[in-house]
């Protein structure tokens, strides 16, 4: 099996995935399904201010998705090529790893996070997020799942 991406066709749906993802978790937040700001917690590893980190944040997503995309990418041409069912199924293995190792390890490596076993301070005074995400929200996991599910299934559809 040789692996060929269309760069330009990854480029231009790699872009649009990642702008859903964002979109979709931003939607999640505004109708209060979970207090998760992905932006506002990418943004504020760069600055204390937290408009600016918004900004950063918004703009840090968008790449980190889009980089991510090449993974996905990659993936469905070893699983068989891209369809929407196969992105989304990466896009829930994705959410899975997220949810049990991705959170669980943030407090240790983000400046303004406090984390389960250190309450916060004056420099450390995000929430962390918890098992699952749940200190966000108790529907915050399948606001997470359903998020990457959308932003797979849009690669794996148009992708070609």
């Amino acid at each position: 099996m040789t692996l060929q991406i269309h760069w330009s066709n990854w480029l231009f749906w790699g872009l649009i995935a990642s702008l859903a993802l964002v979109s979709a978790e931003s939607v999640a937040q505004g109708l209060g399904l979970t207090r998760l700001n992905l932006p506002l917690i990418l943004g504020t590893a760069i600055t204390p201010n937290r408009d600016r980190a918004r900004a950063f944040g918004i703009a840090l997503h968008i790449v980190i998705g889009w980089l991510f995309s090449l993974i996905y990418v990659v993936a469905m041409q070893f699983l068989g090529g891209p369809t929407w069912y196969r992105g989304a199924l990466i896009g829930i293995a994705h959410a899975l790893f997220i949810c049990l190792i991705g959170w669980q390890a943030l407090p240790g490596i983000h400046p303004r996070m406090a984390s389960e076993t250190h309450g916060p301070t004056s420099t450390r005074m995000l929430e962390p997020p918890g098992f699952m995400g749940l200190n966000y929200g108790i529907s915050t996991p399948v606001a997470v799942f359903a998020t990457h599910a959308v932003f797979g299934s849009i690669l794996g559809q148009f992708y070609r």
